[in-house]
């Protein structure tokens, strides 16, 4: 199932699939409270927003850094 990351409320699996990990892995840091969460009645949330300022306060490359490294390796896969 492909998930769509255009809205600004996420649940775990767009979540995960948005970071690059398993709905188990977000469920995981949500123990540990390392990743920004809500709770919407029973449910677990995500704002898109602060996922990715998250992500861009993480080591490493930054997420417009990482976009443009995947548009290139379609970019080279297609052209094999």
């Amino acid at each position: 199932m492909t998930r769509s990351f255009s809205g600004d409320l996420l649940d775990v699996a767009t979540a995960a699939a948005l970071l690059g990990t398993t709905p188990k892995g977000i469920r995981a840091r949500i123990a540990r409270r390392t990743i920004p969460f809500k709770r919407l009645g029973g449910r677990l949330v995500f704002l898109r927003h602060e996922l990715e300022s998250f992500v861009e306060n993480l080591d490493g490359c930054s997420v417009s850094e990482a976009r443009v490294n995947l548009e290139n390796r379609t970019i080279y896969k297609g052209a094999a």
